[in-house]
């Protein structure tokens, strides 16, 4: 929680940086105060980005959260502009930590909602929406697919409890060594996200010579009953003799699928049945001071409930290990956790790039210099609680508790592993402004300033920026807990109205293409 309402905010005693707040930033020659420290600034500084507090010298780690997040490159001194200019990545990778993690307060939180209206499934996970997709194999069959989900555009379903057909396509489904890892990544991927808590039936349309088919999705499945009973149509372009005809099936596919399901009704259910999906895009200074460690107040909260929030974006928590194996629940979880880690820093040597080129020019404008400073924020999404599951992409978030799963940075990758391993509900954060959304999942866009929250008040849900005014974290936690369990029991959210989410299922293309 931000302890000082000013001009800035220092996060730890031990910092000798502090981040400017004041909204329209600081001016050469105006005086500048962190509690006992004081003085003058050197230089314009915008807002979100840091000020020396203390004398660095070159080569001495710049410290912010109490942690090194880069070194000086050049001699800085007090009330100057420390940024990309000055200060670059630590050279020492530091795994471990002494920094302690402050254990979530459990004061109030009984008197929290513990039940959501949400939809009853027969022998699998619960849903918070209800939607038939229908699923490229291939990309061959992507436009045929598009088109079929297009004739339903404008029907009211809601009289059914069908809140929409949606699509799912993506670039690949051929050319990949069957059984191979990207093969496999694939068709899990695809697996999870038709048979997903949200979804109450598909249509699998496929070109028909291709690598990824119908009888391999399915199989990724293989041994669990509980999708026994689940709608699930498939066809091939090539047997139905061509586009036209194509369309023309998938339409009537749909039709009769909608035709033969109940219609579907909310329950209430226990906030257990949730699996929350933390992610983050469009990253500024902010997000670490203002909405994720507000989001982090949530996950602890539905961890405290027997809910499950789920962590992803592994290049994104680089430089924050230390804070994540101290939380590992059992020496099998620190040892995937350490596995995951290792496995990017090998794949990035691989391709010849740093984790540190996850930072994006907007990143930088919004004042975050290293990869590390933007891990400590990012990783203050998912709280406090113990680390009890490490996944590997798309695989099932099984839960209760928090739950990492290995995902790259780049946000619609990572949300798609997300959601399919079963998260029926998504918390994305925003400090330069996202408009992203998932279909499958309803997404709640967090602001992490004011001024963006107003800017793009269209795709904007709730406003973290008073967190900085007023450091109310754990009030502003509890509000966004309330809405998310608003948003699960059918409250629309921005993305939702807007209809995004059609191109943003976008499965990891890691491996061969051949």
């Amino acid at each position: 929680m931000l302890n000082e309402i000013s001009d800035l905010v220092q996060l730890n005693p031990l910092d000798n940086v502090a981040v400017v707040i004041r909204p329209e930033g600081l001016e050469t020659g105006d005086p500048w105060t962190s509690g006992d420290l004081r003085g003058v600034v050197a230089m314009a500084i915008p807002s979100g980005h840091k000020i020396a507090v203390r004398a660095v010298g070159v080569g001495e780690p710049i410290l912010k959260y109490g942690m090194p997040i880069a070194v000086a490159t050049r001699p800085i001194q007090a009330g100057e502009h420390v940024h990309v200019h000055n200060a670059a990545m630590p050279e020492d990778h530091f795994r471990e930590t002494s920094v302690p993690i402050t254990s979530a307060k459990e004061s109030g939180w009984a008197d929290l909602p513990g039940t959501y209206l949400g939809y009853r499934r027969k022998g699998r996970p619960n849903g918070t929406r209800n939607y038939i997709v229908v699923a490229a194999t291939v990309n061959c069959s992507a436009t045929v697919v598009k088109l079929v989900c297009r004739h339903f555009q404008g029907q009211d379903l809601r009289a059914r409890g069908i809140h929409g057909i949606i699509p799912l396509t993506h670039g690949s489904g051929c050319a990949q060594t069957i059984g191979g890892g990207a093969y496999q990544t694939l068709n899990r991927t695809l697996a999870g996200s038709i048979f997903h808590p949200n979804v109450v039936g598909a249509v699998v349309i496929g070109l028909g010579c291709e690598g990824t088919t119908f009888q391999s999705i399915c199989a990724s499945r293989s041994g669990d009953a509980s999708w026994e009973d689940f709608p699930l149509e498939r066809m091939d372009i090539q047997e139905c003799g061509g586009t036209g005809p194509a369309v023309a099936k998938g339409i009537e596919l749909v039709a009769e699928m909608l035709d033969h399901l109940p219609v579907l009704e909310r329950e209430e259910l226990p906030v257990s049945d949730l699996r929350l999906a933390l992610n983050c895009g469009g990253s500024d200074a902010f997000s670490g001071l203002t909405a994720n460690p507000a989001l982090g107040v949530v996950s602890d909260i539905l961890a405290f409930k027997g809910g499950t929030v789920a962590l992803a974006e592994i290049p994104e928590c680089h430089g924050a290990e230390g804070l994540l194996i101290q939380r590992a629940a059992s020496p099998q979880v620190r040892e995937d956790l350490l596995r995951v880690f290792d496995w990017w820093r090998a794949y990035s040597q691989r391709h010849g790039v740093t984790l540190n080129d996850n930072l994006s020019p907007g990143n930088i404008r919004g004042g975050i210099t290293t990869i590390v400073e933007k891990s400590l924020g990012a990783v203050a999404k998912s709280g406090s609680s113990p680390l009890t599951q490490v996944v590997d992409y798309a695989l099932p978030v099984m839960g209760p508790g928090f739950v990492l799963m290995n995902t790259p940075g780049f946000d619609p990758v990572s949300v798609t592993g997300l959601v399919a391993g079963g998260c029926n509900l998504v918390a994305f954060t925003t400090g330069r402004g996202s408009v992203y959304g998932c279909a499958q999942a309803p997404t709640l866009k967090i602001a992490t300033n004011s001024s963006l929250a107003a800017r793009l008040a269209g795709d904007i849900d709730f406003d973290a920026g008073r967190v900085v005014e007023h450091g109310e974290t754990a009030q502003v936690g509890a509000e966004i807990y309330h809405q998310l369990i608003r948003v699960a029991s059918g409250e629309t959210t921005s993305s939702e109205r807007l209809g995004l989410g059609w191109e943003e299922f976008v499965p990891w293309a890691i491996g061969e293409t051949l």
